[in-house]
């Protein structure tokens, strides 16, 4: 397993390449929007309805795959036929899990318009672009499964990989949405997208367990469903606060929740180092260790790369604090998307740089305790990390409007990813999953 895992660094730059170039049809997305149709209300309701299927996304799809790492580097020790059988059953589960999960989402988008009723925003437009959306956000707990069961078999650039077929669909479907003036065709092509990543994957990983040895039979899933749910409440909290301060912000102007959705879709670039190359790279590490041995919190086990991960964040907030508005004149001002707009970008993405560096610090060290399997106090911090973001959003969104949504980034990051180093070094007891 160690031959395979290959030179750490060099591993991560690829990976991050290779997530740079297949998430770049995804980063076009925002710039075709911003360019043809601006900053109103109708993007307004594509970005509600997009958050409905990040908030479902955020909460189930993406812990599932987290989760499964350190489980599923047991199913592929134990051998051939409890990787399948530990497939089969999860395969299924993501599915029932995604459809009930879709379902919770339209109905929390309808609870986010009776209260908080978006300035200009049409509720039947929301959701017309939430059925839409919301295939994508089942597909995504079922390739969730399957890209984190690669990650455990150090199948990095597969997963890596599998990420470019959501913005492929969605950038199709931009294209098709410029010819006839809708939005509809980008919610169609998001779907179609991830399910193809759906299919992609389950073939990678047929093919990835079929020149194992047949092996033993064991319960490699036992202990999942209560991480996962720790994972989700966590995650949940988290893809909530981000879907209420959109409403929040909402409430604000017409073209807040743009403006912001456009800042977030920057940062989000800024995060594929970590996203696609680090963060992976060190969950399969730290995973691998504990079914094998012991995962010590020790400098050269776990402080040292996160301290050159915290190295090359700072570099990465401080390059985007200098350069916003540089980087959103040259990326985004152009057609439709004006100069107000591109200012009140550029001050939004400068305090979202500032969070940025505590953000990428708390995903690394997030990866340690998914590895160790502590996800209970995942679930805690992150309650408190929530809190934070969404009282600090509460407070200052009267007098300082649209910024309030990066300054409760902040506040809520720096204090998360403290206290996650300072819980780094409470040892769960020495057992596999």
């Amino acid at each position: 397993m160690s031959a395979r895992r290959g030179g750490g660094g060099a591993r991560i730059v690829r990976l991050a390449a290779i997530s740079a170039v297949v998430k770049g049809p995804g980063f076009l997305i925002p710039l075709i929007i911003a360019a043809f149709f601006g900053a109103g209300h109708v993007t307004d309701a594509y970005f509600l309805a997009y958050g409905g299927v990040l908030l479902v996304g955020g909460t189930v799809g993406q812990p599932l795959e987290a989760v499964v790492v350190p489980f599923a580097a047991h199913a592929l020790v134990l051998g051939r036929r409890s990787a399948a059988r530990f497939m089969r059953q999860l395969s299924t589960q993501g599915l029932v899990i995604g459809l009930v999960a879709g379902l919770v989402g339209a109905l929390l988008i309808g609870v986010g318009m009776r209260f908080s009723k978006p300035s200009g925003v049409d509720p039947g437009t929301v959701f017309r672009f939430y059925a839409l959306l919301a295939p994508a956000a089942v597909a995504w707990c079922i390739a969730g499964l399957y890209s984190g069961s690669l990650v455990s078999g150090w199948h990095l650039e597969i997963g890596a990989i599998g990420y470019g077929f959501r913005g492929a669909g969605a950038l199709v479907g931009a294209v098709a949405g410029v010819l006839v003036h809708q939005l509809w065709p980008v919610a169609v092509g998001v779907s179609l997208g991830e399910w193809g990543r759906v299919l992609w994957l389950r073939g990678h990983w047929r093919r990835a367990i079929a020149g194992l040895a047949e092996g033993t039979t064991g319960t490699p899933e036992r202990g999942l469903l209560a991480a996962a749910g720790h994972q989700m409440g966590a995650q949940g909290l988290l893809s909530g606060a981000q879907f209420v301060e959109r409403f929040l912000v909402g409430t604000v102007a017409v073209a807040a929740i743009s403006r912001v959705e456009y800042a977030n879709r920057l940062i989000m670039v800024a995060s594929v180092l970590f996203d696609g190359g680090v963060a992976p790279w060190l969950l399969a590490h730290w995973s691998n260790v504990r079914v094998r041995d012991t995962l010590r919190a020790d400098w050269a086990t776990v402080y040292r790369p996160i301290a050159f991960a915290a190295l090359a964040a700072v570099s990465v907030a401080a390059v985007i604090a200098v350069g916003a508005p540089l980087m959103v004149r040259v990326v985004l001002h152009h057609g439709a998307f004006t100069g107000e707009d591109a200012a009140a970008v550029s001050q939004v993405l400068r305090w979202y740089a500032a969070g940025y560096f505590f953000n990428m610090v708390a995903l690394c060290v997030e990866r340690l305790l998914l590895a160790r399997v502590q996800n209970r106090l995942f679930l805690i911090l992150s309650a408190v990390r929530a809190g934070t973001r969404i009282a600090t959003i509460l407070f200052l969104l009267p007098t300082v409007g649209i910024i309030a949504l990066p300054v409760g980034y902040l506040v809520s990051e720096a204090l998360y990813a403290s206290a996650l180093l300072l819980s780094s070094r409470v040892m769960p007891e020495a057992r596999v999953a």
